[in-house]
């Protein structure tokens, strides 16, 4: 089978590689329909994640049909489409019965090396899912692939920091960065009755799209602060939430987060330093809230919401290409040419 393989920072290549079978009863082989690349990826394919081994297949954004299952699954069959969590989970333990998926014994993310579990990805033709009972969920009749594919990752990520932010209803909201993710967090926003979400980027075409799903967009070139104070009354927003993961992007949420407020760290942060010491964070009372998504939480939710017509995730797509173009898509991604790829085998 052909699938997109890590050989070393900027170096990925489409290889053959052997097809994967069934390890444990609880297994199941997915046929991959879409995939997608994730901002995440990029810092993977830079060599910015410890511990990822050249030949690690990558991709933790997928969906599919169901090929085979081991004798323990119960939920899928053979011609079954599912959606995979962007990571494994028992569903039986302490913390996955306490909602906290990601202490499980059992963790581990597809296609992010050896510190995540060492899985293989989904950017291939066939993927094996462990716990698949758990991982994979039914994609409704007449959902299609870019519809259902989010719920995965990037889609329950951006509604996960909606419910760990507690936007109370007439709230402001700040969402910096508006790329795939930034835009799903406005449209997700607007489930919670905010009183305005404010939109920040540098960028003229993207600060118009998160217009589209709802977001006041700050002018490109101003100080965000003041043009957010011009536009909120003299104050700032009661929550930011940070979708770039940078030391730009978090510089820019802690000047537009009000004393008091919380600030929301969705983008994928390795090594950046905080924009403020611990005293003056605390002198200004502010709460700071990684966020890691949860799909298992959420999934069933946000597929309802799709399904109702209430969120477009597919909209955020740039680009659906062959599975063969992979390489080219990661080159025009890092150049900032295109925003995000869908993969078909």
């Amino acid at each position: 089978m052909r699938a997109v393989v890590w050989h070393g920072p900027d170096q990925v290549r489409v290889d053959e590689r052997p097809e994967p079978t069934l390890e444990q009863p609880d297994d199941a082989i997915l046929r991959v329909t879409t995939s997608a690349i994730c901002g995440s990826d990029l810092h993977l394919v830079r060599g910015r994640l410890p511990r990822v081994r050249p030949g690690t297949v990558i991709g933790h954004e997928f969906c599919g049909e169901v090929v085979a299952v081991g004798e323990g699954v119960r939920r899928h069959r053979p011609g079954d489409r599912a959606v995979a969590a962007m990571h494994t989970a028992c569903g039986r333990c302490p913390s996955c019965l306490a909602g906290q998926h990601a202490r499980c014994p059992d963790y581990a993310m597809f296609g992010c090396g050896e510190l995540f579990g060492d899985l293989d990805g989904g950017q291939a033709e066939l993927v094996r899912v462990p716990l698949a009972d758990m991982t994979l969920a039914p994609i409704p009749s007449g959902l299609d692939d870019a519809d259902a594919l989010f719920v995965g990752d990037i889609l329950a990520t951006a509604y996960t920091a909606c419910v760990d932010a507690g936007i109370a209803p007439g709230e402001t909201a700040a969402v910096v960065g508006c790329g795939p993710v930034g835009q799903l967090l406005v449209e997700c926003l607007q489930l919670f009755a905010p009183a305005a979400v404010f939109a920040i980027d540098p960028v003229a075409e993207r600060l118009a799209q998160a217009a589209g799903r709802g977001a006041v967009p700050l002018p490109a070139g101003d100080d965000p602060r003041a043009a957010l104070r011009a536009l909120n009354r003299g104050r700032r927003a009661d929550c930011v939430l940070e979708a770039v993961g940078s030391a730009g992007g978090l510089e820019t949420a802690w000047r537009l987060v009000e004393t008091g407020g919380r600030v929301v760290l969705v983008g994928l942060l390795v090594d950046e330093p905080f924009p403020e010491s611990a005293g003056q964070t605390w002198l200004r009372a502010l709460t700071v809230r990684p966020v890691l998504g949860r799909p298992y939480a959420h999934r069933d939710t946000l597929l309802r919401l799709i399904q109702q017509g209430r969120l477009h995730p597919a909209g955020v797509v740039s680009e659906t290409v062959p599975l063969a173009d992979a390489p080219d898509a990661y080159r025009r991604l890092q150049a900032r040419l295109t925003t995000k790829v869908l993969l078909r085998p």
